[in-house]
């Protein structure tokens, strides 16, 4: 492990080498200042999604084609005709709910409606498990409903009475997902369900830990001298030491604030030894080697969930592991386990990207995992998500443990390599990671470890032990944003700094990401938090100063993407697009690295792109944040840049809207007696909420949480109808404006959040 000495000097070392695999560019092909790697950035234009039967069924669930990228007026249009809509799939296009046929008629003849096509059964389950020629094997799958509302369980219940579906589960947070074991019979019958969008299978998690790790030892790895006070770190593994608090190995001493058996009840030990190792490379304070051998943020504080079971198991209920850590204060979170599925964006994929929508103040981190050997696409899940760090691992600097450890600038060997099954660039960056030195398991035996140290230290290898070590240098980071007064900083700030800052190893970005962590100048980049977000057709503009052309200019734009519809053959939803003009006039399209000129491909597959010019010219740089197409917004973003910010002379930052402005606006009827409108509140406080109408009507209001439970309600018959709700906590909360007398009402809502 490493000491934290200096105040401002820090490297996470680690790099990146040439694999095995035969899809690298040729040497002779790189231009100067160029990025490797074989990677298209634009999509091929269509519907992402398995092709829809031409034979149509009666069924109220459709694809609703729009004619391009979606505008918030034509959401609004649909609605008040009475279309519910759901899942969005690339693109531009609307998993929906016609309940009423003639309605169907009024929504083809909408202008900006393309198409309305049958959402057929067969588009509904995952390739994996449409077993040819019948199959009564039963396989654990899970069932997402089309309504997040609705418990899948009664549902599926309901459904199939006369089917044995074994073992139904559903989390807590997300009622429209169940997970069950059945037959292909019976999925067959779950799919004929208007009720019921995907089928996929449930991944089966390991740990990844297999051959390489990261690189924590003192004399090698120099930190910021900030040790992580005031942070909170979870993290999901085998478990911890003997699983008691009093009996606990001397490095964890105090540095605990909570220890939660999910795995097996009321048992925390760690037989295995990989969750021991992986949280001392985090927090371990070093106690039993005299301060030697310590993690990177001593000063933090621990959330551990022990999830392995009896049989050797991993039980992974992310969405159980991530709200209990958010609850006891973590922030970060750091996951050394995953599936190798070949860059697929599975059940797990999406529930940790639901999960950082709806807390945008956590950072999570994921262990790419060890299957580089095979080539690219080889990254597993659920390190494929968007909205997470995924971590790829390189080489210790070890000579004397084996050829693996003998050079911090090689990617390690078996690091799995992106790109993702949709062609997203994975793993985000690299950290070292092999014969990585941390704290042992007194219960594990020394077969489990790479080598042997000693009674309370061994080493291991494998992406499991680079994410550990870089989620400390997360912590570090954001004791640096809490020193500088920057309030719940976003996991996209977090993300932007982190990969404008890091060093270019000048290898495959497939294999590297964006680079190596480099944690000194990660905290030395300025940066801006926008969580307003924008929508389509906006646009935010800023001025970049550079004062130095012998340093590489870096500007990254990251977002917290809304979560992927399951069914969706490519996973971004919200795009966003980065825009630069270089001193000179030239112009630049975020993530066109690969070829010349640079200017004529615009990213419409990641939610991380960047700019990077080896050489930049002294000067004012442009920088453009579009937003191209927001179907799920707003849309908050954070940048961050190695150079500095200047005043924006002509402001094309959309203004806020003034205090009589409407925020929303719609029309309630009969048919469509209520609206609900989910929003984000970035500070705890008063939510200030107005409705008025015209006709003679009543209209009520309602706030619940992002769980569905009333906070507060306006049911007086005043027009306008007032409410102020004081929120504890920032998150997501849900607004119901409800129509109570009369045949119709046009409304205005009026808005005003905590902080504003």
């Amino acid at each position: 492990m490493f000491c934290l000495q200096k105040k401002w000097h820090a490297a996470l070392c680690a790099t990146l080498v040439l694999t095995l695999s035969l899809e690298g560019i040729p040497a002779d092909a790189k231009q100067e200042g160029e990025r490797r790697g074989n990677i298209q950035i634009e999509a091929d234009k269509g519907l992402a999604l398995d092709k829809l039967s031409s034979k149509e069924r009666e069924s109220e669930l459709v694809i609703i084609q729009l004619s391009g990228p979606v505008r918030e007026e034509w959401k609004e249009e649909l609605e008040d005709i009475g279309i519910t809509l759901g899942d969005y799939i690339p693109d531009y296009a609307f998993i929906a709910k016609i309940e009423d046929e003639q309605w169907r008629s009024e929504v083809e003849e909408l202008s900006f409606v393309e198409d309305v096509m049958a959402f057929t059964p067969q588009s509904k389950v995952s390739p994996e498990l449409r077993f040819p020629g019948g199959n009564r094997e039963r396989v654990e799958v899970a069932v997402i409903g089309f309504n997040q509302r609705v418990d899948m369980v009664h549902t599926m219940t309901e459904m199939t009475e006369d089917q044995d579906i074994r073992e139904i589960q559903t989390p807590e947070d997300a009622p429209h997902i169940s997970i069950a074991k059945m037959d292909q019979e019976t999925i067959e019958q779950v799919i004929e369900s208007d009720d019921v969008i995907a089928v996929v299978p449930v991944p089966e998690n390991k740990l990844h830990n297999d051959v390489a790790a990261t690189i924590i030892h003192a004399d090698k790895l120099a930190s910021t001298g900030y040790t992580g006070k005031g942070q909170i770190v979870g993290v999901a593994d085998t478990g911890l030491d003997t699983g008691n608090l009093q009996t606990m190995h001397p490095d964890f001493k105090g540095q605990i604030e909570k220890l939660i058996s999910l795995g097996r009840a009321n048992d925390a030990s760690d037989v295995h030894g990989h969750g021991t190792h992986v949280a001392g490379s985090i927090v371990g304070t070093g106690e039993a080697s005299d301060g030697q051998y310590k993690g990177m943020a001593t000063d933090a504080k621990l959330v551990f969930h022990s999830i392995e079971n009896g049989k050797g198991k991993l039980v992974t209920d992310v969405e159980t592991i991530l709200q209990e850590a958010y609850e006891e204060g973590a922030r970060i979170h750091s996951n050394s386990w995953g599936t190798d599925d070949k860059g697929e964006y599975s059940l797990s994929s999406f529930l940790f990207d639901r999960f950082l929508w709806e807390h945008p103040d956590m950072t999570v981190l994921i262990a790419a995992g060890n299957d580089g050997e095979k080539g690219y696409k080889t990254i597993g899940s659920p390190a494929t998500a968007k909205n997470v760090i995924a971590v790829g691992a390189t080489e210790n600097v070890r000579p004397n443990l084996g050829k693996n450890s003998n050079d911090k600038d090689d990617i390690w060997v078996s690091s799995s390599r992106g790109l993702t099954s949709d062609g997203r660039l994975k793993p985000d960056i690299v950290a070292p990671g092999s014969a990585i030195l941390s704290t042992r398991s007194s219960l594990a035996p020394s077969k489990n470890f790479y080598k042997r140290f000693n009674d309370h230290y061994a080493y291991m290898n494998g992406t499991s032990m680079a994410t550990p070590i870089l989620a400390g240098g997360v912590a570090q980071i954001r004791e640096f944003l809490d020193e500088e007064g920057e309030e719940n900083p976003s996991g996209a700030l977090l993300k932007a700094m982190l990969l404008t800052g890091a060093d270019n190893l000048d290898e495959d970005m497939r294999e590297q990401g964006f680079g190596r962590a480099n944690l000194e100048q990660a905290i030395e980049t300025s940066y801006k938090d926008e969580k307003d977000g924008i929508r389509t057709r906006e646009k935010v503009t800023y001025k970049v100063g550079v004062s130095d052309d012998t340093k590489p200019l870096a500007i990254t734009l990251a977002w917290t993407d809304y979560p992927a519809s399951i069914n969706a053959k490519r996973a971004l939803v919200n795009d966003l697009n980065l825009k630069v003009t270089t001193p000179s006039g030239e112009k630049l399209n975020g993530n066109d690295f690969f070829e010349a000129p640079y200017n004529d491909e615009v990213d419409n597959l990641n939610n991380v792109e960047q700019i990077w010019i080896m050489e930049p010219e002294e000067g004012t740089y442009t920088v453009t944040v579009e937003g191209y197409n927001i179907p799920k917004g707003p849309q908050p973003y954070a940048l961050a840049t190695t150079g500095k910010w200047k005043k924006v002379d002509d402001e094309e930052e959309p203004k806020p809207p003034a205090e009589q402005k409407p925020s929303r606006t719609g029309k309630l009827t009969k048919k469509q007696k209520e609206m609900e409108y989910l929003i984000r509140v970035n500070d705890p406080g008063d939510l200030e909420l107005t409705v008025e109408w015209d006709e003679d009507a009543n209209v009520d209001l309602y706030v619940a949480d992002n769980r569905s439970e009333e906070l507060a309600s306006a049911i007086s018959t005043d027009n306008p109808k007032q409410l102020t709700v004081n929120l504890e906590k920032s998150g997501l909360y849900k607004i119901r404006v409800e129509l109570t007398e009369g045949k119709e009402a046009k409304y205005r809502l009026y808005m005003k959040k905590p902080g504003k």
